[in-house]
């Protein structure tokens, strides 16, 4: 008895686990798997099961091994195939390049956020291709998650800083004994735009850039 017949005999094979498994995989490509490493527990040889099946030997020796390693269970794994994309390598650089530093307007499209819509009108327009759902499994491949938009604020002007600076020591030099001077600092009026959800490289955050100003207020009240 050779060294993989020894693992079999200590694996053991449960009949009545096999007909289950039998039943519930309907795909025919399980069930081979099934079926060899059934005819192999019988006594059956590599290049018998592969004579039988159509199959290589090397194949039918790998669904022993992977019976061996997880049992029926793991045999019974359906096999996931990538779907090929419909662009090219350089056509997907391409792509995740205007995703990540453009806007749909920006590109001849209506529209200021890339939705999956506009996504695939862009594919069709400058690639002549057509996705559906599958325009989701693309923007995964090419590394891109869905994340919530942050907030891109502009540097301080040092201009209006100093005038704010000069305005209020006046203001606080000129006040007399009966004069408070009340600063509420960071109230802002603007027009910041709300937060989305957008896509961007894998464990970053896509950025909305906004003009919003900050301004601090000064209240001289009398009393």
């Amino acid at each position: 008895m050779g060294y993989q017949r020894n693992k079999f005999a200590q694996k053991g094979f449960d009949a009545a686990e096999y007909q289950r498994y039998i039943h519930k995989c309907q795909a025919e490509y399980i069930r081979v798997k099934l079926r060899s490493v059934y005819r192999y527990w019988q006594g059956q040889e590599f290049d018998q099961i592969a004579g039988e099946y159509g199959l290589n030997h090397k194949t039918v020796r790998s669904y022993v091994n992977t019976y061996l390693a997880g049992g029926f269970a793991l045999l019974c794994q359906p096999t996931v195939r990538a779907q090929r994309s419909q662009l090219s390598q350089p056509e997907r650089t391409a792509f995740k390049a205007v995703l990540l530093s453009k806007r749909p307007f920006e590109v001849g499209l209506e529209g200021n956020i890339w939705t999956g819509q506009l996504r695939r009108k862009y594919l069709q327009a400058t690639y002549q291709v057509s996705y559906k759902s599958g325009i989701y499994d693309l923007l995964q491949r090419m590394g891109l998650s869905h994340q919530k938009a942050h907030c891109d604020y502009g540097n301080a002007k040092a201009e209006e800083q100093a005038v704010f600076m000069s305005q209020l020591k006046e203001t606080i030099l000129a006040a007399d004994e009966k004069t408070a001077v009340v600063k509420f600092d960071e109230f802002s009026v603007c027009d910041k735009p709300t937060a989305y959800y957008g896509w961007a490289e894998k464990n970053t955050r896509p950025r909305v850039v906004t003009n919003e100003k900050k301004s601090t207020h000064q209240w001289v009240l009398k009393y």
